[in-house]
């Protein structure tokens, strides 16, 4: 386990241990209202009994995996119905719980999300795969489900043999990755995409896990320079902008170099969060001011967003001896970059699949 922790550390700080740090979390999530807690702790002790005596190939308490994929999902602000299923989402396969008794003790919508992400037979197969897409498609929440599951299952993956782990990690880039990316699912499908590498792959990945450490001393300060200036630059028009700036994933950068990419044209971005869309296109102008913008590199995505929802003004510059992407936005545009569909539970997630969406997971469905 300290190989995986030394790379990917800081995903702990989005899993519960236990139950009493679940416990503690749930209230603290704005999304959920009273009774929506009363039916998370519910499902918490439902799963507890049904797992009692059961433990993972690490030896951990079964339980300490449902709490942990039900506490991602609660972080990333997913809705009550979403957490509940997350913590029954075993019982099924693994206890004598059925499907009956999760409708009579839960209702038909948490239990819609359970039989989603209950697997067919073998843990890879194409009937699983085929059941989950078309779960999927009449609710998207089940996939969320799956992603996080499959999250917490790479990052624990250590206690498996290497055959089961290139096994896991070769299902989980084919067919899990792709799907979090037409859903727009940024926040789980680059960890997972990391995490693939990181066991089909392990000398790439420390390999450019390191250059990528190196870059990141190396540009950091010009990263933060462009944000500072504009920000200086904003202030004086009374305009509030708060930034962010990364380095690509690991498994991206792998990803653009396999495909023989020009990695220098995404390796470096900084994310500019305004208040309104206006301002978007004003701070567009000082960044221009700053930098020496790139022939081709400008896209207007919120005047045209992608299909999977994504809004930004996109537009690469060059920066003393940097080529930078820069992506000026609002704050619901950035939620919806980092969770795509599942950006705002408010609205029928299933309406926000788009046609172009359900496309690519038919295309993904006749690839296998």
């Amino acid at each position: 386990m300290y190989g995986v922790k030394k790379y990917f550390g800081l995903l702990d700080n989005m899993f519960a241990k236990n139950i009493g740090e679940f416990i503690k979390l749930i209230p603290t999530c704005s999304q959920f209202s009273k009774e929506d807690v009363k039916i998370i702790y519910k499902a918490l002790y439902k799963a507890t009994s049904l797992h009692d005596g059961q433990k993972r190939k690490n030896k951990d308490p079964y339980i300490t995996h449902p709490i942990s994929v039900a506490s991602l999902l609660a972080n990333l602000g997913f809705d009550f119905e979403t957490v509940a299923a997350a913590l029954l989402h075993d019982t099924i396969e693994d206890t004598n719980y059925t499907l009956s008794d999760c409708e009579r003790d839960f209702g038909p919508a948490i239990t819609k999300i359970v039989d989603g992400v209950t697997k067919i037979g073998n843990d890879v197969n194409t009937e699983t795969h085929d059941k989950i897409l078309k779960a999927t498609l009449d609710d998207p929440r089940i996939m969320a489900v799956k992603a996080a599951d499959r999250l917490h299952n790479m990052y624990t993956l250590d206690a498996l043999s290497p055959s089961k782990q290139i096994e896991i990690s070769t299902e989980t880039d084919v067919f899990y990755v792709p799907i979090a990316k037409i859903l727009g699912i940024y926040r789980l499908k680059d960890e997972l995409q990391d995490l693939c590498l990181y066991y089909l792959n392990k000398e790439r990945f420390v390999h450019i896990y390191e250059q990528r450490k190196n870059l990141k001393l190396k540009y950091n300060k010009t990263l933060d320079e462009l944000g500072c200036k504009t920000q200086v630059s904003l202030s004086k028009k009374g305009i509030a902008m708060s930034y962010k700036y990364r380095i690509k994933n690991v498994g991206g950068i792998y990803e653009d170099l396999h495909n023989n990419n020009d990695i220098l044209s995404d390796l470096l971005a900084i994310k500019m969060v305004l208040d309104d869309n206006n301002m978007c296109y004003e701070t567009l102008g000082i960044v221009h001011n700053i930098s020496k913008p790139l022939d081709g590199g400008f896209m207007d995505f919120i005047g045209a967003p992608k299909n999977n929802g994504y809004r930004s003004l996109n537009t690469n510059v060059l920066y003393k001896d940097a080529n930078i992407q820069v992506r000026i936005r609002t704050d619901e545009m950035q939620k919806t970059n980092d969770m795509g569909i599942f950006s705002d539970l408010n609205l029928d997630v299933k309406n926000r699949l788009s046609k172009d969406m359900k496309k690519e997971l038919d295309k993904l469905s006749k690839r296998k």
